[in-house]
């Protein structure tokens, strides 16, 4: 995972939810977090790496979920290409179909306006230099318009933020090292991963991958052939 001592994405601000509340949300080789959206798919964050082998599926708690072997990772060709974290986004394929249940399923994709609000949910540090969280965490937090999110005098926002990218949260509310990869859902549809940010809880926004961006969407969907 690329991670300096600042630019670290668990939920900070958030509260113990159910798997039964996100069975999208899975746990990726208990370093990152992934989402279905398919019995044979998940979604994950380009720089949690492709050497995990697994996902832990349909548990709440952190390492205690039965693990999918993971058949091959596709990373978008483009990643890194006008930000360090653009288009940070990689397909897992499973070896084998995942029986859907109300702790296991899969998430639709939102095509279009993300709306105001995410929820966001992983297992993460809950604050900076902390620890993972055991139990699955969850919080709802607001997007930050990208002109705003723009503005901030930090050298990986500072105006060079692509249409691949989204903000929210910030200050008492974010995401944090651990929960890079995991779900930001509006109206019971995934509409971005946790990608980075400037420590966890500062003035900073979160910034998220956005998967409905329409060069991202169109690339899940030759390889999964998922609207």
């Amino acid at each position: 995972m690329k991670f300096n001592k600042n630019i670290v994405h668990g939920i900070l601000g958030g509260h113990d939810t159910n798997i039964e509340i996100a069975p999208y949300q899975v746990n990726y080789g208990d370093i990152c977090g992934a989402v279905l959206i398919h019995c044979r798919w998940a979604l994950t964050t380009a720089h949690c790496g492709t050497k995990e082998n697994y996902i832990r599926v349909g548990s709440k708690r952190r390492l205690e979920g039965p693990k999918v072997k993971i058949l091959s990772h596709i990373i978008h060709p483009q990643y890194g290409l006008q930000h360090e974290f653009d288009y940070d986004v990689q397909l897992l394929r499973f070896y084998r179909s995942l029986h859907f249940s109300k702790l296991v399923s899969a998430i639709r994709l939102c095509e279009g306006n993300c709306g105001r609000y995410v929820f966001v949910s992983g297992w993460g540090y809950s604050e900076e230099k902390g620890e993972y969280n055991e139990v699955l965490q969850q919080i709802h937090i607001k997007i930050v318009p990208m002109t705003i999110c723009q503005s901030y005098k930090q050298s990986w926002y500072n105006n060079t933020l692509t249409p691949r990218m989204f903000c929210a949260g910030g200050r008492e509310q974010d995401a944090c090292q651990g929960d890079s990869g995991g779900g930001a859902v509006t109206s019971g549809r995934l509409v971005g991963l946790s990608s980075f940010g400037f420590g966890c809880g500062r003035n900073y926004p979160g910034v998220y991958t956005n998967i409905s961006e329409r060069e991202i969407f169109k690339w899940i969907h030759y390889y999964t052939g998922l609207d």
